[in-house]
């Protein structure tokens, strides 16, 4: 983990340094150099991302806790237990929490919109003579949140950014007032771009993917 937060910083770093433009004056009276660094002139304002996030204690509220059946539900439980002495379980597998973005870029330093999350646990049950599947379990959880991005450095092929996200989270049982927190992001690239975050809450720790940037109003003059 200590590797991969150096790499990115380093990346970070040398395309930061790559993507400011510097208008470099020499005044040969005082031997002085003038350098002027100027932003981007023209900001997309629509932004698609698709992502794929890591496993987070969040998560397992709603894929363990809540995710199997209702407890109330006696008779489901009974024919569980019973299942149970004739099968086994196979180890759990989580499929990852995928999330598509769009955001409108308002203001340089500013965009909102909408993601969308859904993620699951999938589990086979085989049978303890025969060793073939029975029956798979999975368990889903999906969330729906009203998204604001908050860019504090912007350059042609790098921007690093905060965002924050509050909507509901469900899966199928229960539905939930929740929230998603990046940290830290940072996408390498101009129209097409990649990204990775490091957040908190519903979207995962750690999150990478792919997006694109493009102006409607801009594609509709040519």
């Amino acid at each position: 983990m200590k590797r991969l937060k150096l790499l990115i910083m380093t990346l970070l770093l040398l395309e930061t340094a790559s993507a400011q433009q510097k208008t470099i004056v020499h005044n040969e009276q005082d031997n002085t150099v003038t350098i002027t660094r100027t932003l981007p002139q023209f900001v997309n304002k629509h932004d698609i991302r698709v992502g794929l996030g890591s496993f987070s204690l969040v998560q397992s509220l709603f894929l363990d806790e809540f995710g199997w059946h209702p407890v109330e539900d006696y008779t489901y439980d009974f024919r569980y237990e019973m299942e149970k002495t004739d099968s086994y379980s196979t180890p759990r597998y989580f499929t990852g929490m995928f999330s598509l973005s769009y955001t409108y870029h308002s203001r340089r330093w500013f965009e909102f919109g909408g993601t969308a999350y859904f993620g699951a646990v999938t589990e086979s049950r085989l049978d303890n003579n025969t060793h073939k599947k029975v029956k798979t379990q999975n368990t889903y959880a999906f969330g729906v949140m009203p998204t604001v991005r908050f860019v504090y450095l912007y350059r042609e092929k790098v921007q690093l950014y905060s965002s924050v996200s509050v909507g509901v989270v469900s899966n199928g049982y229960e539905v939930l007032p929740w929230g998603d927190l990046t940290l830290f992001g940072c996408t390498f690239g101009r129209n097409l771009f990649g990204f990775a975050e490091i957040g908190s809450g519903f979207g995962g720790w750690g999150r990478i993917g792919i997006g694109y940037r493009f102006d409607a109003a801009k594609k509709g003059k040519k």
